[in-house]
């Protein structure tokens, strides 16, 4: 994968590419980046051309004010696709990606081809909370510290900064507020869900949410898996996507 720097209405955005044929776009989820996918990027750009990009205020992507909600993010990717003159895009999105991921197809459905989410986040029950936004948090410094054996880079305690920046700010401004499920009906493009049945960020119940609610969506729950399933089993999580994004 190789790494490119563009502009995009006069901010910074970072992304990562590699492979050919059918393009693939890879979503990461809130206080990741896109190196998280590099246990796929290898067997997936073997396949397709992958595109992992850094969501503004993520990563190496400068924050973008315009940004105050995860919708607004699927409005950014638009901008994006057509910058790297993309007219139709498979997406694989984890979690706060994979709420992106919706916001496109629901917004711009010519461009997406399928969907893959991972524990996507955008729908809310009472009896079932998702982790606060206080606790993800927290598990983002946890995995900031963990990744870098205690002491964090300049680079990593900047990337950590800005993360944790970017998500309080959409907080605030209401940017997390659940939304997306009276889209979800909506949603026409080729959808798998996979779960975690052991996720503690966002429950394996809302799986059956978004899975009963897409049409025609499959859904598969990684037994045993957390809400980072292509980290805890990346062999058969991209197993498990290849075959998806193969079919025609």
């Amino acid at each position: 994968m190789t790494r490119y720097d563009i502009t995009i209405n006069g901010r910074n955005v970072r992304y990562y590419e590699g492979g050919g044929g059918r393009p693939l776009l890879l979503l990461h989820g809130a206080g990741a980046t896109a190196r998280l996918w590099h246990r796929q990027s290898g067997p997936l750009s073997g396949r397709f051309r992958v595109i992992a990009p850094d969501l503004p205020g993520f990563g190496g992507s400068a924050r973008s004010p315009e940004i105050k909600s995860v919708r607004d993010y699927a409005r950014f990717l638009s901008q994006f696709l057509k910058v790297l003159k993309i007219d139709r895009v498979s997406v694989l999105g984890s979690s706060m990606g994979g709420w992106a991921g919706l916001w496109l197809a629901a917004d711009y459905p010519r461009l997406v081809e399928r969907l893959a989410l991972v524990s996507p986040a955008g729908v809310y029950r009472p009896d079932a909370m998702p982790m606060t936004v206080d606790e993800v948090l927290r598990e983002i410094e946890k995995y900031y510290v963990s990744v870098s054996g205690g002491a964090l880079s300049a680079e990593a305690s900047d990337e950590l900064s800005m993360a944790v920046d970017t998500i309080k700010s959409m907080h605030e401004a209401g940017g997390f507020i659940p939304d997306v499920e009276p889209e979800l009906t909506e949603i026409n493009a080729p959808t798998l869900i996979i779960w975690g049945s052991e996720d503690r960020v966002i429950p394996p119940s809302y799986a059956e949410i978004f899975a009963g609610a897409i049409p025609g969506a499959r859904l598969r729950i990684m037994e045993g898996a957390g809400h980072l399933p292509y980290v805890e089993r990346p062999e058969e999580f991209n197993g498990i996507v290849i075959e998806f994004f193969e079919r025609v």
